[in-house]
């Protein structure tokens, strides 16, 4: 059968044109694990969390609704949507990338796990809501300049933590943890500083990093009760001399609009 001679370079030309389409678009597909594998958290486990390990292993043992959060890098109560059981079943989560994946890879690599195996579809809001603003209180900081790159928290019990070459905005960072609600640095202060922080922990701080007893046990001498001490916001001042002050502003959000129980494997 004869074609005509421009039918045939046209031919080429399109064929050509779809082989590069495929190749751009493997090129650009969203970063995935290799393989992973998902089952319901066992009721007993020794922690929850995600651990991004050398070698792109990746481990996670939460709840839907705190896999989004890690995989979009924001903080929990920002996700909002989503059925009941996505805030309170948690998966076991363990999978491997192809080659050695950053934790910023891995995190694009589980927005496509959920997308992939949960049905998840989120989208972007801009809400107002209250927040707290961390300022340096009137008088002299009673804070400690350190020197070095910023460094860590360590909980020592409940109410006590202790920080070395902690700036502000890790300190403010921690608060949000804390207090469930979006925290902004406004001290001015721009080193890093190492203090210690004692306070009591209210009923709706239960549960987070640095109000629990260390080791599984508390530090109170033969159960005796702990001397009732200062509130978060009363400790921040007294102690650090820093002020948290209510107020309210943009904050970004997830929304979980669509998710999907997985199959396991």
């Amino acid at each position: 059968m004869h074609f005509p001679r421009a039918a045939f370079r046209v031919g080429i030309a399109t064929a050509l044109a779809v082989l590069g389409a495929g190749r751009a678009r493997g090129q650009d597909a969203a970063p995935a694990f290799e393989v992973a594998s998902i089952k319901p958290s066992p009721q007993v486990r020794m922690w929850s969390g995600f651990q991004p390990q050398p070698g792109g292993r990746f481990e996670a043992h939460a709840t839907v609704k705190a896999m989004v959060a890690w995989a979009y890098d924001i903080r929990e109560f920002y996700v909002t949507g989503g059925p009941a059981w996505a805030s309170s079943d948690e998966f076991t989560v363990v999978a491997k990338a192809e080659t050695a994946a950053t934790p910023a890879q891995m995190r694009q690599m589980l927005r496509t796990l959920l997308s992939d195996r949960f049905k998840v579809s989120v989208r972007r809001e801009t809400k107002e809501a209250a927040l707290y603003d961390l300022v340096a209180a009137k008088g002299e900081s009673k804070l400690q300049e350190a020197k070095g790159d910023p460094g860590f928290i360590a909980f020592k019990g409940p109410g006590q933590i202790e920080c070395q070459r902690i700036d502000m905005r890790g300190l403010a960072g921690y608060l949000q943890t804390l207090l469930g609600q979006v925290v902004l640095d406004k001290t001015g202060l721009t080193g890093v500083y190492n203090f210690k922080l004692t306070w009591t922990p209210d009923e709706s701080q239960a549960g987070k990093p640095g109000t629990g007893p260390v080791g599984g046990r508390a530090e109170n001498p033969a159960g005796a009760a702990p001397d009732p001490g200062p509130s978060i916001f009363t400790a921040l001042q007294e102690q650090l001399g820093l002020k948290l002050e209510p107020g309210r502003g943009p904050v970004d959000t997830i929304v979980i609009e669509h998710v999907e129980k997985p199959s396991e494997d």
